[in-house]
């Protein structure tokens, strides 16, 4: 598996637009669901999560 450099967690939930998502790796899930709850009710933005097992990643929607 390639690694590339990926955005810091809190830039790419800042610049995420409604209704887009964004996939994390699994092993970031608790700092990626942690900020969305955080940082989402202090930006006033809401964030849905979903995991995919088989993928070992976590999605990241912004609802509104």
């Amino acid at each position: 598996m390639e690694k590339t450099q990926e955005k810091p967690i809190l830039r790419v939930l800042g610049e995420l637009e409604a209704g887009a998502s964004h996939t994390f790796p699994i092993e970031r899930m608790n700092s990626v669901k942690s900020m969305c709850s955080s940082f989402g009710l202090q930006w006033g933005k809401t964030f849905k999560t979903s995991i995919n097992r088989a993928e070992r990643t976590l999605v990241v929607t912004r609802i509104d």
